[in-house]
């Protein structure tokens, strides 16, 4: 596995149809550090995520996504929907150690060898954030992973995500437009508007703020 946990791109213009969504947009990541962009849904955050996973696997660069569903095969295990991405690029016995292990870190072992549809929504969720996280990449792209989760899930996943970047670091770009959830998992915050999108506001440290303060400095600037 390349170990390279880079991230930039410069004056990156995209458009979806006739609508321009990014025009000479530049970016570097802070390396094995969350950085969230925050923006409107629908402006284009998942497609930057989506062009840029496609730009790093076309450099030969391995890339995990958390969707914004699940996406477990109702057919396997929780085990299997772990193991399956890993049986490409694992040994066996290697990747079912990790599938396993990471099941377990988020606290799914027991329900290991259930089928997704025995899982609560919190639950199949977990099991979304294991499987990217099993996956072996130094890059991890995010896109709304915890929506139309309630509260108590949602800031639970995020105690699990953090943990799990603790114990082994990527370079995280998460998309979102949810205040809680950027303020609980960021380190970096950019807030993006307009059409097509522009940084208003680049927030760094945010771990360090204030969480009620930042809090409130979001909803201002997002309005």
């Amino acid at each position: 596995m390349q170990d390279d946990f880079s991230l930039s791109f410069s004056t990156l213009s995209l458009s979806r149809g006739n609508k321009e969504l990014f025009r000479d947009f530049s970016f570097t990541a802070e390396e094995k550090k969350v950085s969230c962009i925050m923006a409107p849904s629908g402006s284009g955050k998942t497609t930057l995520l989506s062009w840029i996973a496609r730009k790093l696997c076309a450099e030969g660069r391995i890339v995990s996504f958390l969707f914004q569903e699940p996406r477990l095969i109702p057919s396997a295990t929780v085990l299997q929907n772990v193991l399956l991405p890993l049986s490409n690029v694992l040994p066996p016995e290697t990747a079912l150690r990790r599938a396993a292990d990471f099941l377990e870190r988020v606290q799914l072992g027991q329900k290991a060898h259930s089928l997704p549809a025995a899982l609560s929504g919190g639950e199949q969720r977990r099991a979304a954030v294991a499987r990217s996280f099993a996956y072996p990449a130094h890059i991890l792209l995010m896109d709304e992973p915890f929506q139309s989760q309630d509260l108590k899930i949602k800031l639970e996943l995020c105690r699990v995500l953090r943990e799990l970047l603790a114990a082994e670091p990527r370079t995280v770009l998460c998309a979102t437009h949810d205040i809680r959830e950027a303020t609980e998992i960021a380190d970096r915050i950019l807030i993006m508007e307009g059409s097509p999108l522009a940084v208003k506001e680049d927030i760094r440290d945010v771990q360090s703020q204030p969480r009620a303060l930042l809090s409130a400095r979001l909803e201002a600037l997002i309005g």
